[in-house]
Formats: C-alpha cells, structure tokens, sequence
C-alpha cells in the first residue's frame, strides 16, 4: 500500500477551523495512521483524499491531480449546486457515512463507492455516565442552522417541566419556540460550542434529544450525534413517547447498558483507519 497519503480537508480549502466533519472524517483517522498527513500546497502525494472539496469553475485540481484520488463525502453537498458529478467523474473511488448516501453517489458513477461511518477516538470520551434520580435536563446539540429541529420538541420539553441545554456555534433562541418563551426563558441554557469541553457539557443533561427532520438531505445524514450521546452515557430520544420512557435513573441506565458495548466496537475510529486502507489496496491492486 502507498505510504505516502494526503488528506485536503474542507476545513483547509475554506479557511475555516473546528469543522465538525474534518475533525471525524480526517483529524480522527491521522491520529492513528501514520502514512497519511494533512496535504500542503505543491506537495505530489501517491493518494489524495478530497475530503468535501469538490471540482469548481475556478478550482480543477480534483480533475487533474496526478494520483490516486478518493473524494471523502459527509453531506448531500449537491443540494447547494456542487458540482458533484464532474468531481466523482475524476475520482478513482468515492467514501461516504451513510448507505443512503452512497445509492446515491452510485446512480451517478461505476467507480467503487464505500461507506464508511463517522468514527470516534474513544480516548477523547469520559467514562459513561452512571444516571440518579429524575431527569431533569435534556440537551440539544449542533450547527445552530440546524436547531429549528427543536421547533415542536420545545413544547413537550416545557410541558414535562424539564430544562433544555442546546450547545451550539451560534444561540438558535430555542425558548422562543414554547408556549410561554418569556417563562421558559429561565430552563433554557445556551452553551457556545467549544471543541475541548463539549463532551463534557453534553454529559451533565440526563437524556439527548434530537427530533427528526423532514428535508429531503436528512435521510442521507449520519447518525454521528447519536452515536457521541450514546458514548458519553446519555440516551437519545427522538419524540415525545421515547422522553416520557427515559424519565426515571433506572430507565436511562438501562438505554444506554443496552448499546454502549455495540456502539464502542462499531464507531471506534481506527475501523474507519482500516476500510479506508483496503480502499486504498483495492484501488491499487486494480489499477
């Protein structure tokens, strides 16, 4: 297998910092893959990963890249007029988080396309919680462009008298969404995002709730929050019945003993380390 393996992140393309999909689909898999770096500018790699950066008007590397290449997909980009088709086109192979994703990607190519899950380091996550008493706080967390997901929950949240934690970029205001916002005001936390102590912040509610969305992306999304509430101990629910079932200390519990073994062996990120390497010798060996 090449030893000499490049990532170009969508966090570097665009300048930005702290982007959640880099950090589990690139920073995550780099800390236990020595081969492979993050890609500087000039560097001629054997294996360029394209991680969300896609062929453009202005931008033609993806097409003309002397490597083997592979464009690592997290979301439905098209949806906002990438230029998706042109850029699978010069690819030698696509990777994706989802099954539904990759039906998609393979309407539109015959080159190998993958799923590969978000994964997690698992030494960046305290020990599971252990749950006592009533549930008190239910937490929310995201881009807060996504949090008109709470639009309906908020109203079962403030009926059940419990309070609402969202950790989030930007403040979504999500007591505005209750029955009685001015009064609601008072069980409802806003937490800035912040990468060191989110884990931490999400583990001190009782239970997660992440309600489901109904745009035509969503079915395509992973289940990575899901999966980091279920490693840090907290139950998820996804609507009013699932909450009412997750109230008592010995309820919780009992969620989170039923997955936390399964999720731990399923979205340990050196699995993801592993398929993407045999991406790698399968693209080789048939090349």
């Amino acid at each position: 297998m090449s030893n000499d393996i490049k990532f170009l992140t969508f966090e570097a393309f665009h300048a930005k910092s702290n982007v959640g999909s880099t950090k589990i689909r690139v920073h995550n898999l780099l800390k236990y893959w020595d081969e492979a770096g993050l890609y500087k500018y000039g560097e001629k790699p054997e294996v360029l990963i394209f991680q969300k950066v896609y062929v453009s008007k202005d931008y033609k590397v993806p097409v003309t890249f002397p490597a083997v290449k592979i464009l690592d997909i997290c979301d439905p980009d098209w949806f906002e007029g990438v230029p998706i088709k042109e850029t699978v086109d010069a690819m030698d192979a696509i990777t994706c988080p989802t099954e539904p994703l990759a039906e998609f990607i393979r309407q539109l190519t015959d080159k190998p396309v993958r799923v590969i899950k978000d994964r997690f380091d698992l030494t960046e996550f305290p020990s599971c919680k252990i749950h006592r008493g009533q549930a008190k706080t239910v937490v929310w967390f995201g881009y807060h462009h996504n949090a008109s997901a709470l639009k309906l929950a908020v109203q079962s949240i403030e009926r059940r008298g419990l309070r609402l934690k969202v950790i989030a970029d930007q403040d979504p205001f999500a007591s505005r969404w209750a029955f009685k916002p001015k009064e609601f005001e008072s069980k409802y936390e806003f937490v800035k995002y912040q990468p060191d102590t989110a884990y931490l912040e999400i583990q001190k509610a009782d239970i997660c709730v992440l309600p489901k969305m109904n745009r035509p992306q969503d079915k395509f999304k992973s289940e990575n929050k899901t999966v980091i509430a279920q490693l840090l101990g907290l139950p998820v629910a996804v609507n009013a019945e699932e909450l009412d079932q997750l109230m008592t200390a010995e309820q919780r519990n009992k969620a989170v003993d039923t997955v936390y073994d399964i999720v731990k062996k399923e979205y340990d990120v050196n699995k993801s380390v592993q398929q993407m390497k045999g991406l790698i010798d399968e693209i080789e060996f048939n090349g």
